[in-house]
Protein backbone atom coordinates (compact mmCIF):
# COMPACT_ATOMS: atom_id res chain seq x y z
CA UNK A 1 0.00 0.00 0.00
CA UNK A 2 1.34 3.60 -0.91
CA UNK A 3 1.72 5.95 2.28
CA UNK A 4 0.50 8.66 0.28
CA UNK A 5 -3.10 6.78 -0.47
CA UNK A 6 -6.01 8.41 1.56
CA UNK A 7 -8.43 6.60 3.25
CA UNK A 8 -12.49 6.42 2.30
CA UNK A 9 -14.87 7.74 4.36
CA UNK A 10 -17.85 5.20 5.72
CA UNK A 11 -21.05 6.10 4.11
CA UNK A 12 -23.73 6.63 6.94
CA UNK A 13 -26.74 4.28 6.74
CA UNK A 14 -30.61 4.56 7.88
CA UNK A 15 -31.51 1.36 9.61
CA UNK A 16 -34.20 -0.91 7.98
CA UNK A 17 -36.56 -0.39 11.35
CA UNK A 18 -36.23 3.59 11.48
CA UNK A 19 -37.74 3.08 8.23
CA UNK A 20 -40.49 1.26 8.77
CA UNK A 21 -41.09 3.14 11.73
CA UNK A 22 -40.91 6.25 10.59
CA UNK A 23 -43.68 4.87 7.91
CA UNK A 24 -45.93 3.39 10.63
CA UNK A 25 -46.33 6.92 12.25
CA UNK A 26 -46.64 8.42 8.85
CA UNK A 27 -49.93 6.11 8.19
CA UNK A 28 -51.05 6.83 11.94
CA UNK A 29 -51.11 10.38 11.75
CA UNK A 30 -52.21 10.47 8.27
CA UNK A 31 -55.49 8.29 9.69
CA UNK A 32 -56.07 10.95 12.34
CA UNK A 33 -56.03 13.63 9.99
CA UNK A 34 -58.63 12.29 7.82
CA UNK A 35 -60.58 11.26 11.06
CA UNK A 36 -61.17 14.62 12.43
CA UNK A 37 -61.40 16.00 8.74
CA UNK A 38 -64.67 13.92 8.43
CA UNK A 39 -67.73 14.75 8.17
CA UNK A 40 -69.42 15.66 11.03
CA UNK A 41 -73.08 14.44 11.86
CA UNK A 42 -75.55 17.43 13.39
CA UNK A 43 -74.60 17.89 17.25
CA UNK A 44 -77.47 15.99 19.57
CA UNK A 45 -79.99 15.28 16.81
CA UNK A 46 -83.96 14.90 17.51
CA UNK A 47 -85.97 12.40 15.96
CA UNK A 48 -89.30 13.80 15.24
CA UNK A 49 -92.63 11.96 14.02
CA UNK A 50 -95.71 14.24 13.01
CA UNK A 51 -99.12 13.49 14.62
CA UNK A 52 -101.48 12.18 12.38
CA UNK A 53 -105.42 11.69 11.97
CA UNK A 54 -106.76 8.44 10.78
CA UNK A 55 -107.80 4.83 12.27
CA UNK A 56 -106.65 2.85 15.42
CA UNK A 57 -107.48 -0.32 15.77
CA UNK A 58 -106.98 -2.56 18.76
CA UNK A 59 -106.54 -6.49 17.96
CA UNK A 60 -105.27 -9.62 20.16
CA UNK A 61 -102.81 -11.33 18.08
CA UNK A 62 -102.79 -15.43 18.88
CA UNK A 63 -101.96 -18.02 16.36
CA UNK A 64 -104.19 -21.05 15.63
CA UNK A 65 -105.44 -24.17 13.22
CA UNK A 66 -107.49 -24.62 10.41
CA UNK A 67 -110.66 -27.45 10.72
CA UNK A 68 -113.69 -28.27 8.67
CA UNK A 69 -116.89 -26.85 10.50
CA UNK A 70 -117.52 -30.90 10.71
CA UNK A 71 -115.52 -33.54 10.17
CA UNK A 72 -116.58 -37.09 10.63
CA UNK A 73 -114.62 -40.46 11.44
CA UNK A 74 -115.94 -43.63 9.50
CA UNK A 75 -115.28 -46.86 10.99
CA UNK A 76 -116.56 -49.79 11.31
CA UNK A 77 -118.52 -51.52 13.67
CA UNK A 78 -117.77 -55.65 12.58
CA UNK A 79 -114.52 -57.18 11.89
CA UNK A 80 -113.63 -58.74 8.44
CA UNK A 81 -110.99 -58.56 5.66
CA UNK A 82 -111.26 -55.57 3.30
CA UNK A 83 -112.35 -56.42 -0.41
CA UNK A 84 -112.60 -53.40 -2.33
CA UNK A 85 -112.54 -49.99 -1.42
CA UNK A 86 -114.03 -47.37 -3.54
CA UNK A 87 -112.85 -43.85 -2.71
CA UNK A 88 -109.85 -42.27 -2.20
CA UNK A 89 -108.57 -38.93 -1.23
CA UNK A 90 -110.26 -35.99 -2.15
CA UNK A 91 -112.88 -37.97 -3.69
CA UNK A 92 -116.32 -35.58 -3.10
CA UNK A 93 -119.31 -38.35 -1.54
CA UNK A 94 -122.75 -38.19 -0.97
CA UNK A 95 -124.79 -39.46 2.29
CA UNK A 96 -125.07 -42.75 1.68
CA UNK A 97 -122.61 -43.55 -1.23
CA UNK A 98 -120.64 -46.97 -0.50
CA UNK A 99 -116.71 -46.36 0.48
CA UNK A 100 -115.33 -49.73 1.07
CA UNK A 101 -116.54 -53.32 1.57
CA UNK A 102 -115.37 -55.83 3.48
CA UNK A 103 -116.12 -59.62 3.21
CA UNK A 104 -119.52 -61.02 3.56
CA UNK A 105 -119.47 -64.51 3.43
CA UNK A 106 -118.90 -65.11 7.42
CA UNK A 107 -122.34 -63.20 7.69
CA UNK A 108 -124.39 -64.60 5.13
CA UNK A 109 -123.75 -67.38 6.50
CA UNK A 110 -125.10 -66.28 9.58
CA UNK A 111 -128.34 -64.90 8.10
CA UNK A 112 -129.05 -68.27 6.39
CA UNK A 113 -128.24 -69.93 10.03
CA UNK A 114 -131.08 -67.25 11.39
CA UNK A 115 -133.51 -67.99 8.73
CA UNK A 116 -132.97 -71.83 9.34
CA UNK A 117 -134.01 -71.51 13.34
CA UNK A 118 -136.86 -69.85 11.94
CA UNK A 119 -138.16 -72.33 9.55
CA UNK A 120 -137.87 -75.10 12.57
CA UNK A 121 -139.08 -72.93 15.12
CA UNK A 122 -142.63 -72.25 12.86
CA UNK A 123 -142.44 -76.13 12.56
CA UNK A 124 -142.26 -76.50 16.07
CA UNK A 125 -145.30 -74.03 16.75
CA UNK A 126 -147.20 -76.41 14.60
CA UNK A 127 -146.53 -79.09 16.24
CA UNK A 128 -147.28 -78.00 19.52
CA UNK A 129 -150.45 -75.90 17.98
CA UNK A 130 -151.80 -80.13 16.48
CA UNK A 131 -150.74 -81.57 20.51
CA UNK A 132 -153.24 -78.54 21.66
CA UNK A 133 -155.98 -79.21 19.63
CA UNK A 134 -155.59 -82.97 20.65
CA UNK A 135 -155.87 -81.94 24.14
CA UNK A 136 -158.64 -79.69 23.63
CA UNK A 137 -160.82 -82.59 22.16
CA UNK A 138 -160.38 -85.23 25.01
CA UNK A 139 -161.28 -82.44 27.57
CA UNK A 140 -164.17 -81.79 25.88
CA UNK A 141 -165.16 -85.47 25.51
CA UNK A 142 -164.05 -86.40 29.49
CA UNK A 143 -165.67 -83.08 30.83
CA UNK A 144 -169.02 -84.48 29.23
CA UNK A 145 -168.99 -87.66 30.75
CA UNK A 146 -167.95 -86.59 33.87
CA UNK A 147 -170.88 -84.36 33.45
CA UNK A 148 -172.88 -87.62 32.99
CA UNK A 149 -171.79 -89.55 36.03
CA UNK A 150 -169.74 -92.00 33.76
CA UNK A 151 -166.33 -90.67 34.64
CA UNK A 152 -164.93 -89.72 38.31
CA UNK A 153 -164.11 -85.90 38.69
CA UNK A 154 -160.26 -86.77 38.69
CA UNK A 155 -160.81 -87.81 35.23
CA UNK A 156 -161.55 -84.19 34.09
CA UNK A 157 -158.32 -82.77 36.17
CA UNK A 158 -156.12 -84.62 34.15
CA UNK A 159 -157.61 -83.56 31.09
CA UNK A 160 -157.96 -80.32 32.24
CA UNK A 161 -153.53 -80.43 32.97
CA UNK A 162 -152.71 -81.57 29.81
CA UNK A 163 -154.80 -79.09 27.97
CA UNK A 164 -152.91 -76.22 30.06
CA UNK A 165 -149.73 -78.00 29.19
CA UNK A 166 -150.46 -78.02 25.41
CA UNK A 167 -151.43 -73.88 25.75
CA UNK A 168 -147.83 -73.30 27.05
CA UNK A 169 -145.80 -75.44 24.28
CA UNK A 170 -147.50 -73.59 21.41
CA UNK A 171 -146.42 -70.13 23.55
CA UNK A 172 -143.01 -71.21 23.54
CA UNK A 173 -142.61 -72.85 20.53
CA UNK A 174 -144.26 -68.71 19.45
CA UNK A 175 -141.98 -66.74 21.37
CA UNK A 176 -138.48 -69.30 19.87
CA UNK A 177 -139.39 -68.06 16.49
CA UNK A 178 -139.44 -64.24 17.82
CA UNK A 179 -136.10 -64.85 19.35
CA UNK A 180 -135.27 -66.40 15.70
CA UNK A 181 -136.55 -63.66 14.11
CA UNK A 182 -134.63 -60.74 16.11
CA UNK A 183 -131.75 -63.09 15.94
CA UNK A 184 -132.00 -63.01 12.05
CA UNK A 185 -132.61 -59.07 12.02
CA UNK A 186 -129.07 -58.52 14.19
CA UNK A 187 -127.61 -60.81 11.68
CA UNK A 188 -129.13 -59.20 8.81
CA UNK A 189 -127.77 -55.78 10.38
CA UNK A 190 -124.05 -56.93 10.55
CA UNK A 191 -123.99 -58.12 7.06
CA UNK A 192 -125.36 -54.91 5.93
CA UNK A 193 -122.26 -53.07 7.29
CA UNK A 194 -120.10 -55.28 5.43
CA UNK A 195 -120.99 -52.41 3.46
CA UNK A 196 -118.82 -49.15 4.85
CA UNK A 197 -121.16 -46.37 3.50
CA UNK A 198 -120.82 -41.99 3.98
CA UNK A 199 -123.27 -40.60 6.91
CA UNK A 200 -122.79 -36.99 5.25
CA UNK A 201 -121.91 -35.40 2.28
CA UNK A 202 -118.50 -33.87 2.38
CA UNK A 203 -115.05 -34.43 1.15
CA UNK A 204 -112.46 -37.29 1.75
CA UNK A 205 -109.35 -36.03 3.78
CA UNK A 206 -107.65 -39.36 4.85
CA UNK A 207 -108.29 -42.88 4.03
CA UNK A 208 -106.58 -45.05 6.12
CA UNK A 209 -107.60 -48.70 4.59
CA UNK A 210 -106.52 -50.28 1.58
CA UNK A 211 -107.94 -53.68 0.03
CA UNK A 212 -106.74 -56.91 1.73
CA UNK A 213 -106.57 -55.35 5.32
CA UNK A 214 -108.10 -56.71 7.85
CA UNK A 215 -110.09 -55.14 10.15
CA UNK A 216 -110.50 -55.94 13.87
CA UNK A 217 -113.29 -54.27 15.76
CA UNK A 218 -113.55 -55.26 19.40
CA UNK A 219 -114.10 -52.49 22.48
CA UNK A 220 -113.59 -49.91 19.51
CA UNK A 221 -114.63 -48.84 15.88
CA UNK A 222 -111.30 -48.76 13.94
CA UNK A 223 -111.55 -45.40 11.70
CA UNK A 224 -111.34 -46.30 7.92
CA UNK A 225 -112.13 -42.71 6.65
CA UNK A 226 -112.13 -38.57 7.79
CA UNK A 227 -114.37 -36.75 5.62
CA UNK A 228 -114.89 -33.06 5.91
CA UNK A 229 -118.38 -31.69 5.12
CA UNK A 230 -118.28 -28.64 2.95
CA UNK A 231 -115.52 -26.82 3.01
CA UNK A 232 -116.39 -24.19 1.50
CA UNK A 233 -116.80 -22.62 5.48
CA UNK A 234 -113.96 -23.35 7.68
CA UNK A 235 -113.11 -22.93 11.57
CA UNK A 236 -110.26 -21.18 13.12
CA UNK A 237 -109.61 -22.71 16.44
CA UNK A 238 -107.22 -20.20 17.88
CA UNK A 239 -105.64 -20.31 21.48
CA UNK A 240 -105.98 -17.11 23.28
CA UNK A 241 -103.19 -16.32 26.89
CA UNK A 242 -105.59 -15.60 29.70
CA UNK A 243 -103.88 -12.06 29.92
CA UNK A 244 -106.09 -11.52 26.88
CA UNK A 245 -109.22 -13.52 27.17
CA UNK A 246 -111.22 -11.14 29.00
CA UNK A 247 -111.15 -8.44 26.21
CA UNK A 248 -112.74 -11.43 23.74
CA UNK A 249 -116.34 -12.02 23.27
CA UNK A 250 -118.97 -13.45 20.67
CA UNK A 251 -119.76 -11.54 17.08
CA UNK A 252 -115.86 -9.94 16.92
CA UNK A 253 -114.18 -9.90 13.60
CA UNK A 254 -111.15 -12.12 13.12
CA UNK A 255 -108.27 -11.26 10.53
CA UNK A 256 -106.33 -14.23 9.39
CA UNK A 257 -103.02 -14.98 7.16
CA UNK A 258 -101.75 -18.10 6.34
CA UNK A 259 -98.38 -19.40 5.28
CA UNK A 260 -99.81 -20.59 2.15
CA UNK A 261 -101.54 -17.25 1.20
CA UNK A 262 -98.86 -15.06 2.37
CA UNK A 263 -100.28 -12.15 0.84
CA UNK A 264 -103.98 -12.83 1.16
CA UNK A 265 -106.06 -11.91 4.38
CA UNK A 266 -108.76 -13.43 5.35
CA UNK A 267 -111.77 -12.46 7.67
CA UNK A 268 -114.38 -14.30 10.09
CA UNK A 269 -116.56 -13.82 13.20
CA UNK A 270 -115.69 -15.50 17.29
CA UNK A 271 -118.67 -17.80 16.95
CA UNK A 272 -117.66 -19.26 20.58
CA UNK A 273 -114.98 -18.42 23.87
CA UNK A 274 -114.53 -21.74 25.07
CA UNK A 275 -114.37 -21.39 29.50
CA UNK A 276 -112.21 -24.58 29.11
CA UNK A 277 -108.38 -23.81 30.12
CA UNK A 278 -105.56 -25.24 28.48
CA UNK A 279 -102.44 -25.38 30.82
CA UNK A 280 -99.06 -25.88 29.06
CA UNK A 281 -95.72 -25.07 30.98
CA UNK A 282 -97.50 -23.54 33.11
CA UNK A 283 -98.90 -21.03 30.68
CA UNK A 284 -102.76 -20.90 30.83
CA UNK A 285 -104.96 -20.30 27.33
CA UNK A 286 -108.45 -20.70 25.87
CA UNK A 287 -109.50 -21.88 23.10
CA UNK A 288 -111.72 -19.28 20.99
CA UNK A 289 -113.49 -20.28 17.68
CA UNK A 290 -114.06 -18.44 14.76
CA UNK A 291 -115.99 -19.19 11.95
CA UNK A 292 -114.57 -17.99 8.41
CA UNK A 293 -115.85 -18.35 4.57
CA UNK A 294 -113.75 -19.97 1.95
CA UNK A 295 -115.26 -19.50 -0.85
CA UNK A 296 -112.68 -20.64 -3.01
CA UNK A 297 -111.74 -23.32 -1.14
CA UNK A 298 -108.02 -22.29 -0.61
CA UNK A 299 -108.02 -22.36 2.97
CA UNK A 300 -107.53 -26.44 3.95
CA UNK A 301 -107.99 -28.41 7.25
CA UNK A 302 -104.77 -28.41 9.44
CA UNK A 303 -103.67 -24.99 7.99
CA UNK A 304 -101.85 -22.72 10.18
CA UNK A 305 -103.06 -19.41 10.90
CA UNK A 306 -101.92 -16.28 12.46
CA UNK A 307 -104.91 -14.15 13.41
CA UNK A 308 -105.46 -11.23 15.12
CA UNK A 309 -109.11 -10.55 16.75
CA UNK A 310 -110.43 -7.00 16.68
CA UNK A 311 -111.20 -5.51 19.58
CA UNK A 312 -111.67 -2.14 19.10
CA UNK A 313 -111.39 -0.12 16.18
CA UNK A 314 -111.68 4.46 16.84
CA UNK A 315 -112.76 6.04 13.38
CA UNK A 316 -110.97 9.40 12.49
CA UNK A 317 -109.06 10.16 15.85
CA UNK A 318 -105.99 12.12 16.62
CA UNK A 319 -103.02 9.67 16.94
CA UNK A 320 -99.42 10.10 17.84
CA UNK A 321 -96.18 7.54 17.53
CA UNK A 322 -96.21 5.65 20.22
CA UNK A 323 -92.47 6.43 20.62
CA UNK A 324 -93.68 9.84 21.45
CA UNK A 325 -94.78 8.68 24.80
CA UNK A 326 -92.28 6.64 25.66
CA UNK A 327 -89.67 9.06 25.25
CA UNK A 328 -88.06 11.74 27.95
CA UNK A 329 -85.20 14.14 27.70
CA UNK A 330 -82.18 12.78 29.13
CA UNK A 331 -80.61 14.53 32.52
CA UNK A 332 -77.02 15.65 33.01
CA UNK A 333 -77.19 13.44 36.52
CA UNK A 334 -78.21 10.06 35.07
CA UNK A 335 -75.97 7.16 34.81
CA UNK A 336 -74.48 6.61 31.76
CA UNK A 337 -76.10 3.32 31.56
CA UNK A 338 -79.29 5.12 30.05
CA UNK A 339 -79.12 6.83 26.56
CA UNK A 340 -81.71 8.17 24.74
CA UNK A 341 -82.44 5.25 22.82
CA UNK A 342 -81.62 2.22 25.53
CA UNK A 343 -82.61 1.65 29.12
CA UNK A 344 -81.34 -0.66 31.23
CA UNK A 345 -82.95 -2.16 34.06
CA UNK A 346 -81.92 -1.69 37.86
CA UNK A 347 -82.04 1.72 39.97
CA UNK A 348 -78.62 3.04 38.22
CA UNK A 349 -80.53 3.31 35.17
CA UNK A 350 -82.56 6.28 36.33
CA UNK A 351 -85.42 4.92 34.96
CA UNK A 352 -85.49 1.27 35.03
CA UNK A 353 -87.56 0.91 38.11
CA UNK A 354 -91.09 1.82 38.49
CA UNK A 355 -91.99 3.89 41.05
CA UNK A 356 -95.65 3.79 41.88
CA UNK A 357 -98.16 5.73 44.45
CA UNK A 358 -101.08 4.14 43.46
CA UNK A 359 -103.85 5.13 40.85
CA UNK A 360 -103.06 8.53 38.80
CA UNK A 361 -100.18 9.71 41.56
CA UNK A 362 -98.30 6.85 41.17
CA UNK A 363 -98.67 7.24 37.00
CA UNK A 364 -97.48 10.63 37.10
CA UNK A 365 -94.68 9.58 39.36
CA UNK A 366 -93.75 6.76 36.60
CA UNK A 367 -93.95 9.23 33.96
CA UNK A 368 -91.12 12.10 35.72
CA UNK A 369 -88.45 9.29 35.38
CA UNK A 370 -86.90 9.74 38.73
CA UNK A 371 -83.03 9.05 38.92
CA UNK A 372 -81.55 6.95 42.03
CA UNK A 373 -81.21 9.84 44.65
CA UNK A 374 -84.77 11.16 44.02
CA UNK A 375 -86.07 7.40 43.92
CA UNK A 376 -84.60 7.28 47.71
CA UNK A 377 -86.05 10.40 49.04
CA UNK A 378 -89.36 9.19 47.24
CA UNK A 379 -89.79 5.92 49.03
CA UNK A 380 -90.73 7.43 52.22
CA UNK A 381 -92.79 9.59 50.59
CA UNK A 382 -94.56 7.28 49.11
CA UNK A 383 -95.07 4.89 52.13
CA UNK A 384 -97.00 7.90 53.41
CA UNK A 385 -99.20 8.20 50.80
CA UNK A 386 -100.09 5.01 50.73
CA UNK A 387 -101.41 4.90 54.39
CA UNK A 388 -102.58 8.44 54.02
CA UNK A 389 -104.80 6.69 50.53
CA UNK A 390 -106.34 4.22 52.59
CA UNK A 391 -107.54 6.38 55.20
CA UNK A 392 -109.01 8.74 53.06
CA UNK A 393 -110.59 5.66 51.04
CA UNK A 394 -111.80 4.66 54.28
CA UNK A 395 -113.18 7.92 55.16
CA UNK A 396 -115.17 8.76 52.49
CA UNK A 397 -116.75 5.23 51.45
CA UNK A 398 -120.01 5.70 50.57
CA UNK A 399 -119.41 8.75 49.44
CA UNK A 400 -117.80 8.65 45.32
CA UNK A 401 -117.49 12.36 45.03
CA UNK A 402 -115.81 12.75 48.56
CA UNK A 403 -113.69 9.90 47.88
CA UNK A 404 -112.14 11.76 44.85
CA UNK A 405 -111.48 14.67 46.25
CA UNK A 406 -109.96 13.39 49.34
CA UNK A 407 -107.65 10.94 47.42
CA UNK A 408 -106.68 14.05 44.88
CA UNK A 409 -106.08 15.92 47.81
CA UNK A 410 -103.69 13.01 49.43
CA UNK A 411 -101.73 13.11 46.50
CA UNK A 412 -101.09 17.14 45.40
CA UNK A 413 -100.09 16.86 49.27
CA UNK A 414 -97.28 13.72 47.94
CA UNK A 415 -96.19 15.43 45.19
CA UNK A 416 -95.71 18.66 46.59
CA UNK A 417 -92.90 16.94 48.68
CA UNK A 418 -91.56 15.45 45.96
CA UNK A 419 -90.90 18.80 43.61
CA UNK A 420 -88.40 20.30 45.48
CA UNK A 421 -86.29 17.10 44.63
CA UNK A 422 -86.81 17.49 41.05
CA UNK A 423 -84.70 19.02 38.06
CA UNK A 424 -85.98 22.14 36.32
CA UNK A 425 -87.05 19.72 32.90
CA UNK A 426 -88.67 17.72 35.50
CA UNK A 427 -90.94 20.45 37.31
CA UNK A 428 -92.34 21.38 34.24
CA UNK A 429 -93.24 17.76 33.09
CA UNK A 430 -94.63 17.64 36.67
CA UNK A 431 -96.95 20.81 36.38
CA UNK A 432 -98.61 19.67 33.40
CA UNK A 433 -99.43 16.07 35.01
CA UNK A 434 -100.82 17.96 37.57
CA UNK A 435 -102.40 20.27 35.57
CA UNK A 436 -104.25 17.31 33.75
CA UNK A 437 -104.90 15.58 36.73
CA UNK A 438 -106.68 18.84 38.27
CA UNK A 439 -109.17 18.96 35.26
CA UNK A 440 -110.46 15.44 36.27
CA UNK A 441 -108.99 13.74 33.30
CA UNK A 442 -106.73 11.37 34.10
CA UNK A 443 -109.71 8.43 32.99
CA UNK A 444 -112.28 10.48 31.55
CA UNK A 445 -113.82 8.32 28.84
CA UNK A 446 -111.51 5.39 28.99
CA UNK A 447 -107.85 7.85 28.65
CA UNK A 448 -105.13 8.00 30.63
CA UNK A 449 -102.89 10.83 31.22
CA UNK A 450 -99.66 10.83 29.29
CA UNK A 451 -96.93 13.10 28.09
CA UNK A 452 -95.23 14.19 24.54
CA UNK A 453 -92.41 16.67 23.58
CA UNK A 454 -92.36 19.18 21.20
CA UNK A 455 -89.13 21.62 20.40
CA UNK A 456 -89.56 24.87 21.02
CA UNK A 457 -86.33 27.23 20.90
CA UNK A 458 -84.44 24.27 20.53
CA UNK A 459 -85.60 23.05 23.78
CA UNK A 460 -87.37 20.34 24.57
CA UNK A 461 -91.31 21.05 26.19
CA UNK A 462 -93.74 18.80 27.30
CA UNK A 463 -97.30 18.84 26.53
CA UNK A 464 -99.64 17.07 28.50
CA UNK A 465 -102.37 14.26 26.57
CA UNK A 466 -104.64 12.01 26.96
CA UNK A 467 -103.67 8.48 25.71
CA UNK A 468 -106.46 6.28 24.41
CA UNK A 469 -106.28 3.11 22.28
CA UNK A 470 -103.17 2.03 20.63
CA UNK A 471 -102.17 -0.78 18.08
CA UNK A 472 -98.54 -0.86 18.62
CA UNK A 473 -97.36 1.48 16.34
CA UNK A 474 -99.42 4.52 16.82
CA UNK A 475 -101.83 5.88 20.11
CA UNK A 476 -104.44 7.81 20.22
CA UNK A 477 -104.50 11.58 21.90
CA UNK A 478 -106.60 14.01 22.95
CA UNK A 479 -105.35 17.29 23.13
CA UNK A 480 -106.12 20.94 22.81
CA UNK A 481 -102.60 22.22 21.78
CA UNK A 482 -101.74 19.43 19.27
CA UNK A 483 -103.37 18.86 15.93
CA UNK A 484 -102.45 16.90 12.75
CA UNK A 485 -99.15 17.90 11.51
CA UNK A 486 -97.44 19.16 14.29
CA UNK A 487 -93.78 17.26 14.93
CA UNK A 488 -93.35 15.27 18.46
CA UNK A 489 -89.55 13.93 19.24
CA UNK A 490 -89.65 10.60 18.65
CA UNK A 491 -85.57 10.11 20.12
CA UNK A 492 -82.47 11.21 20.10
CA UNK A 493 -81.56 14.44 21.85
CA UNK A 494 -78.14 15.19 23.47
CA UNK A 495 -76.86 12.59 25.44
CA UNK A 496 -75.92 13.14 28.85
CA UNK A 497 -72.37 12.78 30.97
CA UNK A 498 -71.85 9.93 32.84
CA UNK A 499 -68.88 9.36 35.70
CA UNK A 500 -66.32 7.05 34.35
CA UNK A 501 -62.97 6.05 36.23
CA UNK A 502 -64.17 3.01 37.87
CA UNK A 503 -61.87 0.48 36.98
CA UNK A 504 -64.04 -2.96 35.21
CA UNK A 505 -65.37 -4.52 38.15
CA UNK A 506 -65.11 -2.07 40.76
CA UNK A 507 -67.50 0.28 41.88
CA UNK A 508 -69.31 3.61 40.46
CA UNK A 509 -67.77 6.46 41.07
CA UNK A 510 -64.14 4.40 42.65
CA UNK A 511 -60.04 5.68 41.14
CA UNK A 512 -61.27 8.99 40.13
CA UNK A 513 -64.18 11.14 38.66
CA UNK A 514 -63.82 12.21 35.76
CA UNK A 515 -66.63 13.10 33.34
CA UNK A 516 -66.65 12.76 30.03
CA UNK A 517 -69.30 13.25 26.75
CA UNK A 518 -71.18 10.59 25.52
Amino acid sequence: MSLNQTPRRRAFRIPRAAWITVAVIGLIIAALVGWQMRPKPEKDPYRFGAIERGDITRSVSASGSLQALVTVDVGSQISGQVTTVLADFNDEVKAGQTLAILDPQTYQSRVAQGQADIQAGQAAVRQAQATLENAQADYSRKKTLVDQGWYAASTLDQATAALKTARANVAAAQARVTQSRASLRSQRVDLGRTTIVSPIDGIVVDRKVEPGNTVAASLQAPVLFTIAQDLSKVEVKISVDEADVGQLQEGQMVRFTVDAFPEDTFEGIVTQVRKQPTTDQNVVSYTVIAEADNPQRKLLPGMTANADIIIDTKRNVLKVPAQALRWSPPSEGRSANRSAGNVMAGPASGGGVRQGGGGMGGRIVEQLDLDAKQQKAWAPIQADLRTKLQAARASAAGNPAAMREAVAKTMNEALSKLEPLLRPDQKAKLAALRATMAQGRGRTGGLRAGTVYVLRDKKPVPISVRVGATDGSYTEIVSRELKPGDQVIVGGGPRPKAQVGAPMGGPPGAGGGVRVRM
